[in-house]
């Protein structure tokens, strides 16, 4: 085996193992890696869990349910993937519908991650002769935060372009 193939074979192994973790001296694979977040399935949830206003919830259910996705099985078997996230002013906001646990787990994590993008987006408002930039907040008891002031919209585009291309370039 020359140096080269040698030196290949052992990066390759340490990739290969970097997918498994070790119990006990054997080799499991390291589920962390492929497996999506797991939401809990069916969970009891307050009586007016879906028919109360955002910013009237109370701190404690904000701290049980705000950006945590969960799944209630429906009748045919499906998996409606639903989480209370500020998509909807007075109810949790619904993903979809998954034909099982798994693939309403991966549901659940990409449209998370899809709507934690654009929520977390910084804006750009007038206000009082400037133009601030401002994200929004990212639970109904917190503020705006702002991030930046200038005299002219052009200025408050140019920070936004500057700081947070991905944001001004989706808009």
């Amino acid at each position: 085996m020359s140096l080269s193939s040698a030196h290949e074979s052992s990066a390759l192994k340490r990739i290969l193992l970097s997918q498994f973790v070790s119990l006990s001296g054997n080799f499991f694979p390291d589920l962390r890696i492929s497996m999506p977040n797991r939401i809990p399935l069916d969970p009891k949830l307050p009586k007016t869990f879906d028919a109360t206003p955002n910013d009237t919830r109370s701190k404690a259910q904000l701290d049980q349910w705000w950006d945590r996705p969960y799944g209630l099985t429906r009748p045919d078997g499906r998996i409606e993937v639903r989480c209370l996230n500020g998509g909807a002013w007075d109810r949790s906001t619904h993903f979809g519908f998954a034909d099982d646990y798994d693939a309403a787990c991966a549901l659940a994590e990409a449209k998370q991650a899809e709507w934690l993008k654009f929520r977390e987006r910084p804006n750009a408002c007038l206000e009082g002769g400037q133009v601030t930039v401002i994200r929004q907040p990212q639970r109904p008891d917190e503020e705006p935060r702002q991030l930046a002031a200038f005299p002219t919209a052009e200025a408050a585009a140019e920070y936004l372009r500057a700081n947070f291309p991905e944001a001004s370039s989706s808009t």
